[in-house]
């Protein structure tokens, strides 16, 4: 089932940047109209949000595929839960950092009224981020042995 699921997000992220590529390809063909409405850049900032996406799920099946699939038989299952909780949270929370970015740079063009949002969304990966460094460090406690020293 996780080798199904695995390739299946593997096609939709495909799929997400076959469309990203298509949008900047019609953009491109109708280059005199889509520059003379100024909307080739919202363009490009779509075609670049459709691409973050689109590697987020691939890390995330590659992670998948790699623990579930590939070695799940070698695992040792004391470690493994805590180690792919970290790494999933990292993989998430790098999406949710240039998702924010990129909504940004989309935001400043429309309406700067709205930047609040995307630098919300920017400070929630940040929360992301202290919380994993602080997971860890009380993990590392707990595995050490020597109180974290």
């Amino acid at each position: 089932m996780f080798a199904a699921a695995a390739a299946l997000l593997v096609a939709l992220a495909m799929a997400l940047i076959g469309y990203a590529a298509y949008q900047l390809v019609k953009a491109l063909m109708n280059a005199n109209q889509t520059l003379a409405s100024g909307d080739f850049g919202y363009i490009v900032i779509d075609a670049v949000g459709y691409v973050v996406i689109a590697i987020a799920i691939l890390d995330v099946t590659k992670h998948i595929f790699d623990e579930e699939v590939r070695d799940w038989r070698n695992r040792d299952r004391e470690f493994l839960p805590r180690a792919s909780f970290h790494k999933f949270i990292s993989i998430i929370s790098i999406a949710v950092f240039l998702e924010g970015l990129v909504l940004v740079f989309k935001v400043s063009q429309d309406d700067i009224r709205l930047l609040l949002y995307p630098v919300l969304l920017l400070f929630v990966a940040v929360a992301m981020m202290i919380g994993l460094a602080v997971s860890q460090r009380l993990a590392g406690r707990h595995c050490d042995g020597d109180g974290g020293r």
